[in-house]
């Protein structure tokens, strides 16, 4: 795919060393994070040479603009598949919400590694960072969206609001558990956590809101 921050050629065979080396670039940074990727280290393993990397981006910086375009553009067809997915199976919204949250859950424990990687690098550059608030713009409008689509389930006096915090405090849930590094560790934490948030977020569409926050009876 082409972008705005690598030369990408035309011809075949150049645009498959071009193709190894974002390969190269993205599976640096999924291995050992953004520190281990050095243009050297993309050139050994994508077999293209330091000179062909130059005539491609201007330093590091540009390679990893270019890894995150790609990147991004294919997580959101991926995201966008999966709703389709899930939008098909027709589910009424207690059963919807917690299958959102565990598909957003695996979604986001795929690509963590590269995620944190944009999210490191996004406080000192403004157009990783512009890139990263785009893409998760558009997935919370899209999981809002399908949320809405149950509208009338929807319990709490205002739908939409409430269908955008799920959003946020699903993924600020999950994303603060993937970059503490607790993958491979905490197992059973990580599927408490997935559960628990599908619970919580029945129960904050689908309860009477009014009803939940009265004050006790003193009498």
């Amino acid at each position: 795919m082409d972008n705005a921050f690598a030369r990408a050629p035309k011809q075949s065979r150049s645009r498959q060393s071009y193709d190894r080396m974002l390969d190269a670039a993205a599976a640096i940074i999924d291995e050992g994070g953004l520190a281990a990727l050095t243009l050297s280290e993309v050139s050994r393993r994508s077999k293209v040479s330091i000179g062909s990397i130059y005539c491609r981006v201007e330093g590091k910086e540009a390679l990893l603009r270019a890894v995150q375009a790609r990147t991004l553009a294919q997580m959101d067809r991926e995201f966008a598949l999966m709703l389709t997915r899930v939008r098909r199976k027709e589910m009424p919204l207690r059963q919807l919400i917690p299958a959102l949250v565990r598909e957003l859950a695996l979604f986001l424990r795929r690509h963590a590694r590269l995620l944190g990687a944009f999210m490191q690098q996004a406080p000192s550059d403004p157009v990783i960072e512009a890139a990263g608030r785009k893409s998760w713009l558009q997935a919370a409008l899209d999981f809002k969206l399908i949320l809405l689509e149950r509208r009338t389930e929807i319990r709490h006096p205002d739908p939409e609001h409430a269908a955008e915090m799920c959003f946020n405090v699903v993924y600020g849930c999950l994303a603060r558990f993937l970059g503490l590094g607790s993958t491979g560790n905490n197992e059973v934490q990580w599927n408490d956590l997935v559960e628990d948030l599908g619970l919580m977020m029945v129960a904050f569409l689908v309860l009477d809101l009014e009803l939940a926050v009265q004050p006790p009876n003193k009498d």
